[in-house]
C-alpha cells in the first residue's frame, strides 16, 4: 500500500467504519487548588460492565483518535509539527486556516461520521499515566454540577453543566492537542475541543474567551479559556463533554462531581454508554456549520531519499513530483517537504 493510499485508508476508517504556571492535579492530589494565570481571562456509583460484554476481548483505543504528538516533555504553547495543510473556502478564495497531522479536522466537532450503535467491543482506556507524566486535572477548580448528561427539554443534553462565574478559568482535563477553537451562536457558543493521548476528546462550551489555538499542545491543567454564557445558555456555566470516536458519553464515567476527581487510572469503555443513541434521541447541540475545505499532502525527505524512491513510496510518478515541487535533481536535501497530493 502506498503512503497516499494509507492516508486515504486512515481517513476512510475514521469517517465510515467504526468503527503556564498552573497546578496540575493527579490522583495523589485530589483536592482542587486555586489556580492563577495572567490570562485573567451527586456522587454516582462506578460503572459496571454489562454481563454479555464481560468476557469479550479488550481492545486498544482506536489509533485514528489518539493524539500522535508526544506531550510528556513539551514547553507550554509549543506548536504541532505539520505534514498536512488545510484551506477553507471564503467567498471565491481559498484561505489557509490550519496545519496538522493527516487524521484531523479543525472545524467540525465530530468529523468522523461514526455510528456508535455499531460499536461492539470493549476498549481499555488508560485515563492517565503518572509514570509517563501524563496526568489529569479537573476542568474547573470547583466542579459543582447543575445539569447532568441525559434528556432535557425534549432533546439529549450531551454533557455535564458545571457552575462557574463569568471569567473563571477553564482547564484541559488531560494532555493533548487543541483540535477545534470555534463559535456556535445557536449552541455551544465559544468552545474548544481537545484531542487526548488516551483516545478521548473533551469539549468545553459557553466560554467567554478562548486562550488557545488549533494545533497547540497542552498539558493537563493548562488554561484553555475563561468561562461564560455564550451561545444558547441561560446563565454562566461550563458545558463539559467527553467523547470517543466523536460520540459523547456521560463525563461521570470518567470524572466524579462534585468531588472533582477521576474514578480510576483505567476505564473500560463498553457499548452501553451509547444506549441512549438507540432510543433515537436528538442532540440538544449540533456540530455547527461545516465549510468547504481542501487539503494538501506532503512527504518530508529523509537521508538518502531520491525522487525515484519517493515515487515508489507514495505512488506518485517522478514527473508529477517534479511538476508539483518545481525540482529537477533526483537528490534532495534532508528535511525538504515535497508535495505529493
Amino acid at each position: 500500500m502506498t503512503l497516499v493510499s494509507e492516508w486515504a485508508s486512515a481517513q476512510g476508517r475514521e469517517r465510515g467504519l467504526f468503527r503556564k504556571n498552573l497546578n496540575i492535579k493527579s490522583k495523589n492530589s485530589p483536592e482542587p487548588k486555586k489556580k492563577e494565570d495572567a490570562f485573567q481571562l451527586e456522587e454516582e456509583p462506578s460503572p459496571q460492565l454489562r454481563i454479555n460484554n464481560q468476557f469479550e476481548p479488550v481492545k486498544a483505543p482506536n489509533p485514528t483518535v489518539v493524539s500522535p504528538a508526544d506531550t510528556t516533555t513539551i514547553s507550554r504553547g509549543e506548536t504541532l509539527p505539520i505534514e498536512v495543510e488545510e484551506e477553507q473556502q471564503i467567498g471565491d478564495d481559498w484561505v489557509k486556516v490550519a496545519t496538522y497531522y493527516s487524521v484531523w479536522d479543525t472545524q467540525a466537532i465530530d468529523p468522523y461520521g461514526i455510528d456508535p450503535t455499531d460499536f461492539d467491543g470493549i476498549v481499555d482506556i488508560q485515563v492517565y499515566e503518572p509514570l509517563r507524566n501524563r496526568l489529569w486535572a479537573a476542568p474547573l477548580t470547583v466542579g459543582r454540577p447543575t445539569s447532568q448528561f441525559g434528556p432535557r427539554w425534549g432533546r439529549w443534553h450531551s454533557g455535564v453543566d458545571l457552575d462557574l462565574e463569568t471569567g473563571d478559568p477553564v482547564y484541559s482535563a488531560f494532555d493533548g492537542i487543541v483540535r477545534v477553537v470555534g463559535f456556535d451562536g445557536s449552541g455551544y457558543g465559544r468552545f474548544v475541543v481537545v484531542r487526548h493521548h488516551n483516545g478521548l476528546e473533551t469539549l468545553y462550551g459557553h466560554l467567554s474567551q478562548q486562550g488557545v489555538q488549533s494545533g497547540q499542545l497542552v498539558k493537563a491543567g493548562d488554561l484553555l479559556g475563561l468561562g461564560g454564557s455564550t451561545g444558547r445558555s441561560t446563565g454562566s456555566h461550563l458545558h463539559f463533554e467527553v467523547r470517543y470516536e466523536g460520540n459523547p458519553f456521560t463525563p461521570t464515567e470518567i470524572f466524579s462531581f462534585p468531588a472533582n476527581t477521576v474514578r480510576a487510572e483505567h476505564y473500560l469503555l463498553t457499548p452501553r454508554v451509547w444506549d441512549y443513541k438507540r432510543t433515537g434521541a436528538k442532540m440538544e447541540y449540533t456540530s455547527g456549520e461545516k465549510r468547504a475545505t481542501r487539503k494538501t499532502f506532503w512527504y518530508r525527505v529523509r537521508k538518502g531519499d531520491t525522487l525515484g524512491e519517493i515515487s515508489d513510496k507514495t505512488g506518485v510518478s517522478v514527473d508529477r513530483l517534479k511538476r508539483l515541487n518545481r525540482v529537477s535533481s533526483n537528490r534532495l536535501p534532508v528535511g525538504k517537504r515535497l508535495r505529493i497530493k
